[in-house]
């Protein structure tokens, strides 16, 4: 049988009118209240990289940290001892504003890919690269106070400085993955898969700003010192554990429920428990919180309890009834 020349017709990489018209989007309005509450989360993350290159400042021209007069005030500077302490601050602005825009998104109906995209971009700095930043300028700062390295080891600070970049890194691909995987709807919200970036920023910080306010004391030296050695293992810790699968919950969303009120009052009296005892109440509830995901992770294996996965494409076309289904293509 002869066969039929094919007519090879060369592909042109030039888009026809049409496709270009139809692959081109142009975003027209934004949802300003959200929008504004997630730059507040970068700008709050970009100011407290400026206190770590203040301090790195301080480091660099032999100033002891105990003689700078960072806000001029002695009762501001009993909360902020340091450049350190107030990037700690704005750090924890930057998580209030990173819990409220999305709320105000999804309850405001005003949720979108834009959104999503904005939050991402400025997690990584805030909760991505300046708790690095924190943690490898309080590691150098201990190192040139102390005039040596912890155990004698001449490479501390570089490894200090690698571990942060492997934390960086981590927040990126936990935020890129989190995109990839969550849909705008509130169930996909109410818990995460891997520790979520302002969990471990929360975690890494509240180390710092503990060692900041033990360290005016001298009777906690041994402990400050501790806290220097182990602060660089704690980072590469939920570094691990924000690409894992461990699952943990959503914070805001159980506060936001309803309780008795019994909680209510219990709440009222740690109030000032927070307000004497700021750092150490933050180091607690930070790390309460890392250890929450891994007891529940284990407890769900000792039980043989499967752990959750996440909803995939495929899994979650499944789940959707018909009538939906031909609306959603």
């Amino acid at each position: 049988m002869k066969l039929k020349p094919i007519n090879h017709v060369p592909d042109d990489p030039t888009p026809t009118p049409e496709v270009a018209r139809r692959g081109r989007r142009r975003l027209r309005t934004i949802a300003v209240l959200p929008t504004l509450l997630t730059l507040g989360n970068l700008y709050f993350g970009f100011a407290a990289i400026y206190c770590c290159g203040r301090e790195m400042q301080d480091i660099g021209a032999g100033v002891n940290p105990s003689a700078v007069r960072t806000l001029n005030s002695v009762f501001l500077e009993t909360r902020a001892p340091s450049y350190l302490s107030i990037g700690v601050w704005l750090l924890i602005g930057a998580m209030i504003c990173d819990a409220l825009d999305g709320q105000v998104a999804r309850r405001t109906g005003h949720a979108s890919k834009f959104g999503e995209q904005m939050d991402s971009l400025a997690d990584v700095v805030s909760f991505g690269v300046a708790p690095a930043l924190l943690m490898v300028t309080m590691i150098h700062r201990e190192i040139a106070q102390w005039g040596h390295a912890p155990f004698g080891l001449s490479e501390f600070g570089p490894v200090a400085v690698f571990i942060g970049l492997v934390y960086v890194c981590c927040a990126a691909l936990r935020l890129a993955r989190f995109n990839v995987e969550a849909s705008l709807d509130d169930a996909s919200h109410q818990g995460f898969h891997g520790l979520p970036t302002p969990g471990a920023a929360a975690a890494v910080i509240s180390v710092v700003f503990l060692h900041d306010h033990l360290d005016l004391s001298k009777n906690w030296a041994w402990f400050t010192n501790a806290l220097t050695t182990m602060l660089p293992l704690a980072t590469l810790m939920v570094a691990l554990l924000m690409v894992s699968r461990v699952p943990y919950r959503h914070a805001l969303s159980v506060l936001l429920r309803r309780r008795p009120l019994g909680h209510v009052i219990l709440m009222l009296l740690v109030l000032p428990l927070l307000w004497r005892y700021t750092a150490h109440m933050a180091f607690a509830a930070a790390w309460v919180f890392v250890a929450s995901g891994l007891l529940r992770s284990i407890w769900r294996r000792v039980k043989g309890h499967p752990l959750p996965q996440p909803v995939t494409t495929e899994r979650r076309q499944e789940s959707t009834p018909p009538a939906i289904k031909h609306q959603t293509r």
